[in-house]
């Protein structure tokens, strides 16, 4: 005679009910936490172009000392008067340019491109002209949301 030994056949796991629910709160906590990840991302990329202006306005400056105008500074031309050799942010989330330059004055410009100019609709297009004024204005993802302040 032979002897069986009964074979427990019931699987112990995660039932489909346990499995949605733990979906279900992952999911939650997703919508809560992207919000603050995606401002942080655009807070570290506009601090890319916040340093350029402000290293554009320093060369704009040793430009005039030397040409007594600003209104002949260009950028990324590859000629003798270019203040800055390329007009991409060191990291590409910015354009830079100069605008209204004269004699005596000038506005130089960041403008958002690539991702950037899509999720930053706080800020948008960051200016910074001769008297170190700053500001924002509207860019390619439209009217920015937030005040010179809040975006510098």
């Amino acid at each position: 005679m032979r002897c069986f030994k009964k074979i427990n056949l019931k699987v112990k796991g995660f039932s489909l009910i346990e499995l949605l629910i733990v979906m279900v709160v992952i999911s939650i906590l997703i919508s809560l936490a992207y919000p603050s990840y995606r401002a942080y991302i655009n807070r570290a990329n506009r601090a890319d172009g916040q340093a350029s202006l402000l290293d554009l306005a320093s060369r704009m400056e040793r430009y005039y000392s030397d040409n007594h105008t600003y209104a002949t500074a260009t950028i990324g031309t590859g000629n003798a008067t270019d203040v800055i050799s390329s007009a991409n942010t060191p990291e590409g989330w910015y354009t830079l340019s100069i605008s209204n330059a004269n004699a005596d004055s000038y506005t130089i410009i960041a403008t958002p491109t690539g991702t950037q100019a899509t999720y930053d609709t706080l800020c948008q297009t960051l200016t910074y002209n001769h008297l170190g004024n700053r500001g924002v204005t509207t860019g390619p993802g439209g009217t920015p949301t937030g005040s010179a302040e809040e975006c510098w």
